[in-house]
């Protein structure tokens, strides 16, 4: 009756490889995400095209109204998502714009 303990040990095999591959998929993932600061009554959180992540690690509400990139470890929880923080820096995304009469003025100096 060697078919036991095979099964037996294929089995625990099977299951501790299920139980390592869940436990991976939630661990967090460093990513960089794109968007503004925002309050919010649990803290600042980066508001982005795919929603608010609570930020967590530094403190950002002084870059409130900001658009930044944040790069950090993301986790996506049952309640909220969250980026713990290990680099930011602020976005320049208004352009200059010029007046009409400013570009004019610029054209007949010639």
């Amino acid at each position: 009756m060697k078919t036991k303990p095979i099964m037996l040990r294929t089995m625990l095999l099977a299951c501790v490889f299920l139980f390592v591959a869940t436990a991976t998929s939630a661990l967090a993932m460093s990513e960089e995400l794109i968007g503004t600061v925002v309050k919010t009554d649990n803290g600042a959180a980066l508001s982005t095209d795919a929603g608010e992540y609570l930020i967590l690690g530094k403190d950002l509400e002084s870059y409130t109204g900001d658009t930044v990139a944040v790069t950090g470890d993301v986790e996506v929880g049952a309640m909220a998502k969250t980026i713990r923080v290990a680099s930011v820096s602020i976005l320049d995304i208004n352009p200059v714009i010029k007046s009409p009469a400013a570009e004019e003025t610029m054209h007949h100096k010639g």
